[in-house]
């Protein structure tokens, strides 16, 4: 049986349509998936573990934040990143989210 894939004449939608719309419209590109999720706010107060992400997270933009302004800690960072990109690694675009990962890491 034959499949019959019709063309809509908007591929996708990605975001809000209007502020006053709960719903927000997504697209995973890698996957080529388009869902909808609607925000709730959380009725409950943070758990352990979600309280130690967010200080891990907040710790290691910290740390990041401190390395981008001093010259002589980000030159050693500045070099691995150029050498990944050199070496075909796209992973990271940005100096900064490098850093960020780096850091990350080690914390």
């Amino acid at each position: 049986m034959a499949k019959v894939h019709y063309l809509d004449p908007i591929d996708y939608l990605s975001g809000k349509i209007t502020k006053r719309h709960r719903t927000t419209y997504c697209y995973r590109q890698g996957t080529d998936r388009r869902y909808t999720t609607v925000y709730t706010t959380p009725t409950g107060s943070p758990t352990a573990a979600q309280q130690a992400c967010t200080t891990k997270f907040r710790q290691a933009a910290q740390q990041t934040n401190t390395i981008m302004m001093d010259v002589d800690l980000l030159e050693p960072y500045r070099t691995a990143w150029r050498n990944q990109i050199k070496s075909g690694n796209l992973t990271y675009h940005t100096l900064r989210g490098y850093i960020f990962a780096q850091v990350y890491r080690t914390l």
